[in-house]
């Protein structure tokens, strides 16, 4: 009887040690062990790194860690990054990678798995609720089963259109199937001062991204489950005829385009229309860079099937090779939280948490939030293998000679496919 009266009432101390732990939790705690450490976060240049970047002196006062944000564009973050990583130099602390980046860095031993930090009740707040994130974004973050972050920014890619453009030209919108969408680019085509698209479709992952969501559009695939390359066939090639065309009504120079070029295009009015990725949607509302206040609307790439929109977001990770390891997860868990990005709303957070997206004041005020609520729901994305890179390469290229007019279609899908299958094949996936 005695042992067991112990034995309950180690339970009961078990217990209650945990539930002070739990109700009891707050940053300012939790840090205190590290107050006084300096965290090197690098991440892309995105309108939610400049976001957190602006909010990162609370987190400083709370806790007592000092954070150094670095921006780098999308190809330079990687290139300092690797470098560090791979001279294991100990330099940044946070990692914003890309989703298909997650597998490579796994493999190469550059970046931590999360649970034994997820699974440390001194870290983690009660509060943080890893099912409130998107699905597909969690999905970003994993890799054989184990989580290597937590998501950061939603990037889903759709059709950004300016209803007030569209009405001033008596044409209905938005369009729902690829032929309907080239009638109003050429409706809408007034030149010098209107084009009706942009297009991000320079020699860089922009043009592939962009060239993704048409190929989905026409129900084409990169690859199928046995890795035989798709792209190339029938629906590929009509997918890249039509891609070529909307050139026809683009402004002179979207060759040199990335993103960054149609969502300053966008804010000035000079097109109608393009694929771009949501979280550009408060620099269409912000009066002070914007022409277009008011005026712009969402809605999924138009599809010949269910519309499929092309998921880009990242995550926030930890290098195995930082000093500051548990601070770094502190900091991640804030940059993440539901409360980070529901305050960020509207100054460039582009949030991964489905309750942010289900506040109706949001919805009512941002009409991007239903459109990336929905999209969310049914996304495709670019391989997860680490020969995505050298792909991105040879597609970009060749794709770029089309819109150019260097190169014909078929030819430059049978060449990209030719070396996809060739990095596919040394992979060992065929």
């Amino acid at each position: 009887m005695k042992l067991k009266s112990l034995i309950l009432l180690g339970v009961m101390i078990l217990v209650l040690g945990m539930a002070s732990i739990a109700f009891g939790w707050s940053l300012e705690e939790a840090a205190k062990p590290y107050a006084g450490v300096t965290l090197r976060f690098i991440t892309e240049t995105t309108p939610p790194s400049y976001w957190v970047e602006e909010v990162v002196p609370e987190f400083e006062k709370a806790t007592g860690i000092k954070i150094i944000v670095e921006r780098q564009a999308h190809p330079h973050l990687e290139e300092k990054a690797l470098m560090d990583f791979a001279s294991k130099t100990g330099i940044y602390d946070v990692f914003n990678f890309d989703y298909s980046w997650t597998g490579k860095y796994v493999k190469a031993g550059y970046i931590e798995p999360f649970e034994q930090y997820m699974d440390n009740p001194a870290l983690v707040d009660p509060d943080n609720a890893l099912d409130d994130f998107y699905p597909r974004m969690w999905e970003g973050t994993m890799w054989d089963g184990k989580a290597y972050g937590y998501p950061f920014d939603s990037v889903i890619q759709y059709l950004f259109w300016n209803k007030a453009v569209y009405d001033k030209y008596g044409v209905a919108g938005p369009p729902k199937k690829p032929d309907e969408w080239m009638d109003t680019m050429q409706k809408l085509n007034h030149p010098p001062e209107l084009y009706g698209t942009g297009m991000m479709a320079k020699r860089h992952l922009s043009v592939v991204c962009e060239w993704l969501c048409i190929l989905w559009a026409f129900q084409g695939e990169f690859y199928d489950d046995n890795y035989n390359v798709k792209f190339n066939d029938e629906n590929g090639v009509k997918a890249t005829e039509f891609y070529k065309k909307m050139a026809e009504f683009a402004p002179p120079g979207v060759t040199t385009w990335t993103w960054d070029d149609v969502s300053t295009a966008l804010q000035q009015g000079t097109v109608a229309q393009s694929v771009q990725w949501d979280e550009n949607y408060g620099s269409m509302e912000n009066p002070e860079e914007s022409r277009v206040v008011g005026q712009m609307r969402y809605a999924p790439v138009p599809s010949y099937g269910d519309p499929v929109s092309h998921y880009g977001g990242s995550s926030l990770g930890i290098p195995t090779s930082s000093k500051n390891k548990e601070a770094a997860f502190l900091f991640i868990q804030w940059a993440t939280s539901q409360d980070i990005q529901l305050r960020g709303v509207g100054h460039g957070s582009s949030p991964t948490r489905m309750s942010v997206y289900g506040v109706q004041e949001l919805r009512d005020k941002f009409p991007s939030f239903a459109a990336t609520d929905e999209a969310a729901a049914s996304t495709g994305w670019r391989p997860r293998i680490p020969e995505w890179d050298d792909m991105v390469e040879t597609l970009a290229l060749e794709i770029n000679s089309v819109i150019a007019g260097a190169k014909d279609v078929k030819s430059a899908l049978d060449t990209s496919a030719a070396r996809v299958e060739e990095l596919l094949k040394t992979g060992g996936y065929k």
